[in-house]
C-alpha cells in the first residue's frame, strides 16, 4: 500500500472526529437563532390639554444716579415696595431677575452725570381671578410691562402628562393590535417599555401694550385657553 495511501487511512478518523465536534458545536447556535423570540416594538403618541388657570407677569424697574451704590440702592429700594405689595396680596413666586447696571462716560473716560442706569425683572404669578393685582403694581410707577402669560398650574400639568401617557400607551397598544390581528399573531407579552420625555407647549405671550392704560383697559377680554402636553411611548411586544 502506497505510504500516501497509509497517512490517509490514519488521519481519517482524527478528521472524522473533527467534523463531528464542529458540527455538534455549532447546534447550540443555531438552535438558539431559530428559537430568538420575535419581537415588534411600536411607538404611540398621546395628547392631553389642561386650563391655564395662573397668570404669569413681569415688570421691569430702572433707575439712574450718580453713583453705582446710589443707583442700586434706589433701585432696590423701589423694588422692595413692588415686591411688598405683590406678597400682600394672592401674588405666588415672586422673585427677581436681571438685575443690571451700566455707565455712561464722557470723553474722558469718566461717568457721565447720571451716567449709571440700573434695571431689574421683577416676576411673579397670581391665579387669573386676581388679575386686578397688576393695576396695583402698575400704580407704583413702574417702568416696563414685559409681558403677561397665561399658565397652567403645576397640579394640572402633572394630571395632563399622566392623561397623555395613557393616552400614548393605548395607541401603541391599538397600532400592535392592527398589526399583528393582520399578520396572524397575537400579542403574547410587553418585554420593554421607553416613555419620552413629555413635552409641554409654552404659553404664548401677549403682546406689549403700547401703554399701560390699554393693559388697563382690555384685561377682562384676555381669554387664558389651554396649555398641551404631549408624551410618547415606546413598547417592545413579543408575539
Amino acid at each position: 500500500m502506497p505510504p500516501l495511501t497509509k497517512l490517509m487511512q490514519r488521519l481519517l478518523p482524527w478528521v472524522l472526529a473533527a467534523l463531528i465536534c464542529i458540527t455538534i458545536g455549532s447546534l447550540p447556535a443555531v438552535a438558539q437563532e431559530a428559537s430568538a423570540p420575535r419581537t415588534l416594538v411600536v411607538s404611540g403618541h398621546g395628547r392631553a390639554q389642561t386650563p391655564t388657570s395662573l397668570v404669569q407677569i413681569s415688570l421691569g424697574l430702572s433707575n439712574k444716579g450718580d453713583s453705582a451704590k446710589d443707583t442700586y440702592t434706589a433701585l432696590n429700594k423701589r423694588s422692595s415696595a413692588v415686591v411688598k405689595l405683590l406678597k400682600s396680596g394672592k401674588a405666588k413666586v415672586v422673585k427677581t431677575s436681571n438685575i443690571n447696571l451700566t455707565v455712561k462716560s464722557d470723553r474722558d473716560g469718566k461717568p457721565q452725570k447720571d451716567g449709571y442706569d440700573g434695571y431689574q425683572n421683577i416676576e411673579f404669578q397670581v391665579p387669573a381671578a386676581d388679575i386686578g393685582v397688576l393695576d396695583d403694581a402698575i400704580a407704583t410707577d413702574i417702568d416696563r410691562l414685559n409681558n403677561i402669560q397665561y399658565v397652567a398650574s403645576e397640579a394640572s400639568i402633572s394630571a395632563a402628562r399622566n392623561t397623555a401617557l395613557e393616552n400614548a400607551i393605548a395607541d401603541a397598544q391599538a397600532q400592535a393590535k392592527v398589526a399583528l390581528d393582520k399578520l396572524g399573531f397575537t400579542t403574547q407579552e410587553i418585554v420593554d417599555i421607553n416613555v419620552g420625555d413629555p413635552h409641554i407647549q409654552s404659553p404664548k405671550n401677549n403682546p406689549n401694550p403700547d401703554s399701560y392704560s390699554s393693559w388697563s383697559e382690555n384685561i377682562p377680554a384676555i381669554e387664558g385657553g389651554e396649555q398641551t402636553v404631549d408624551v410618547t411611548v415606546t413598547l417592545k411586544i413579543r408575539y
